[in-house]
Order: C-alpha cells, then structure tokens, then sequence
C-alpha cells in the first residue's frame, strides 16, 4: 500500500533526527493505526517497521487520554468515561453517608472536581459524536447523590435542584470556548488552520460545525439552560430559577433531602 510507504519514509527521516538530536527510537512502544470508512477493510493491519522491528496494530489507540477508533467515533472512549464516572459517583454515595461530607456544598463541589471534570475531559474532539449522549445517565447520577433525589424526578428539575447545567449544555459551552482560543490565540495548534472540505454530512467538523463563543462561558452556559427550559414548557418544572448555585436550603442533609424531594413532587408522602 502506499500508505505503508508513505509512513516508512517518514520514519525513516524520523530516525535520523533522533540521531542528531542524540535520541533513541522505542518502536516496542510505538503504534500504528489507520483511520477511514471502508467497512471493508476494518480488519486489514498495517505491515510497518521501524528500526527493523515491526510496528504493533491498535485499533484503539489512546492519545493524550482519549482514546480514538478507526471511524473517529469515539464510542470507546465514551463508553470507558462512562465507567470512571459510575466509579466516581460511588466515592460520592459515600460522602452522603458521613457527617462532615454530607452538606450540599461539600457533595456539589466534590461532584465537579471528580465526575464532571473527567466526563468532561477533552470534549470539544468528541462532543459533537452521536454516542456523547451515553454519558448523560451517570451525570444524572452524580447529581441525585448531590441532592437526594429519587430516579422518576424529572431531569431539568434535578439540575436546577443540584445547581449545575445539563452536560449537553457543558459540552457545547467548552467547544465553543475552545473554538474562541482558536480563532483568537496564535499560539493554538489550530490557528489560522483551513478546514478541508467535507465529503460526508455526518462528520462535523470542529471547525466548521462549532461557533466561536461571544460570551462568558458562565453567562453562555445560564443562556443556554434558560433556552433550554423554555423549548419544554410542558415538562414539570419548579419555581426556582436556573442558576449555577445550588437553591435555598438547609445545610443538614436529611433536611435537604426531604426539601428537595418536597420540590420536586417525587418522593414518599404520607396518606391522611
């Protein structure tokens, strides 16, 4: 294939910058991979050496924590955030059963750092898949340990409960700020870089498909949410504004629970 030869010539000039650069190759730890659409050829490897030894195949290979697939997907690397914020979320069920990490402060923070911050790890590459949505679920979850709430409470109402914005909402809003740097910043890889064009309506650019945010990512993110919520008005919801802080409440745990479970109108309730 010439592929395969494209890629010997490149290393081999690779190799002699390691050599004037006085550094030394590890092809045991270097990867191949080849990206495209032809279901045909899903299976077919490379055959490249390097150095003399042969380069091992990936079909999914893992750069800069994310890992890629032969159609750009990102269905593996969403399935594998997935399962490190289900993991997380059980560090925060166990705040919820101690005295000191049982405050709503204390679990909406912990919330953040842990299990928004890792689904939320470089998504302007991925946000635009269709399997990003599969992360929703266990945000969902995070955000019950966070307020109390029971699964049948509605999801624009456990939101606004625990403070936070929906995640699609996160992920577009970090695009488009990612989008911002890299029309304004010279110094971002992508700068002043021109999009080739698109043979395929599915594949959504990050260039082409992402808006450069005109915003604060704080001011976007409440715009957003409020949108949001009235594109639903037949959903149930609260009187209590979307914001990103949590609502008036007790800091005593049973009480925030049973508050906001009261708010939301899902919860046990006594028959007279």
């Amino acid at each position: 294939m010439s592929i395969e030869e494209t890629l010997k010539d490149a290393l081999s000039g690779l190799t002699t910058y390691y050599e004037v650069n006085h550094l030394r190759a590890n092809p045991a730890k270097t990867q191949v991979c080849v990206f495209h659409l032809r279901n045909k050829e899903a299976k077919r490897q490379l055959n490249v050496s390097w150095c003399g030894t042969p380069l091992s195949h990936s079909e999914h290979p893992v750069y800069l924590g994310v890992t890629l697939d032969r159609c750009l997907t990102f269905k593996t690397h969403i399935t594998k955030t997935k399962a490190k914020v289900s993991t997380r979320n059980n560090i925060l069920r166990k705040l919820t059963n101690t005295r000191w990490g049982a405050c709503p402060k204390t679990l909406r923070a912990t919330a953040l750092a842990l299990c928004f911050s890792t689904a939320e790890y470089a998504c302007p590459a991925w946000e635009r898949s269709t399997h990003a949505k599969k992360l929703d679920p266990a945000l969902n979850e995070s955000c019950r340990c966070i307020t109390g709430c029971l699964k049948p409470t509605n999801t624009n109402n456990l939101y606004i409960l625990a403070g936070i914005a929906p995640p699609d909402i996160r992920r577009a809003v970090a695009s488009r700020t990612e989008r911002r740097r890299q029309t304004t910043d010279e110094r971002h890889p992508l700068h002043g870089h021109v999009p080739a064009p698109s043979r395929l309506k599915s594949r959504k650019s990050f260039l082409t498909s992402t808006a450069p945010l005109e915003k604060t990512p704080t001011e976007a993110r409440l715009a957003m949410w409020k949108e949001k919520l009235n594109n639903h008005p037949h959903s149930p919801t609260m009187h209590i504004p979307a914001a990103e802080s949590l609502p008036p409440g007790d800091n005593n745990w049973a009480k925030w629970k049973c508050l906001n479970r009261l708010r939301s109108g899902v919860g046990r309730s006594g028959k007279p």
